[in-house]
């Protein structure tokens, strides 16, 4: 379904700005870059210039939209250093998206005091669209985890355990499938009769 997803919201896109005015300022569509395509504006000093996702082709990837000032996602940063810090020699990579309203130079200062072992990038709208936009986005952090090929295959709302996580990534890294965490319920039978 999530690929049927990323392949019709480009045409989706497409169709719509169809119908808009050619003299309209906001008549362009906003161009959204394939998930293995994204050019992120860097945060963190460590990673010098822009990350790009490109760079990273060939691995299996969790993409994190998070905020670094979150009680909560402060509380697991050292779980994903940890799966950077494992997965890593194994063709693994994490890439950390911030969503956060405040400066580029605050938000640096504030990453420049976590030891944070992945590069991090700000959310821009061209980001969050390759990623089904702001409806796609319904909690803080959402992780996104992509193949080797870059297809989306699971994504995590909120704080999925790390158990889960990481079961998922080390699956992948040894081309497996994998499990379904989310079975059909099959409803009792109605005896009511």
């Amino acid at each position: 379904m999530k690929k049927l997803i990323l392949i019709l919201l480009p045409l989706g896109l497409l169709l719509t700005a169809c119908g808009r005015k050619a003299d309209a300022p906001d008549a362009l569509p906003l161009f959204v870059p394939a998930i293995h395509d994204l050019v992120l504006k860097n945060l963190a000093s460590e990673f010098p210039g822009e990350i790009r996702t490109a760079e990273y082709a060939g691995q299996v990837q969790l993409i994190v939209f998070f905020r670094s000032d979150d009680e909560g996602c402060q509380s697991v940063l050292p779980e994903w250093n940890a799966l950077q810090t494992d997965f890593q020699p194994r063709g693994f990579t994490l890439i950390g998206i911030l969503t956060d309203n405040r400066t580029p130079e605050a938000i640096s200062a504030e990453l420049a005091s976590l030891d944070l072992s992945w590069p991090v990038g700000l959310a821009e709208a061209p980001v969050i669209a390759a990623f089904g936009g702001d409806e796609a986005i319904h909690a803080i952090p959402t992780a996104f985890l992509l193949s080797r090929d870059g297809t989306l295959l699971r994504t995590y709302e909120g704080f999925e355990p790390i158990s889960n996580i990481r079961e998922d990534i080390d699956l992948l890294l040894n081309d497996q499938e994998l499990p379904d965490r989310n079975p059909k319920v099959i409803a009792p039978e109605d005896n009511t009769a």
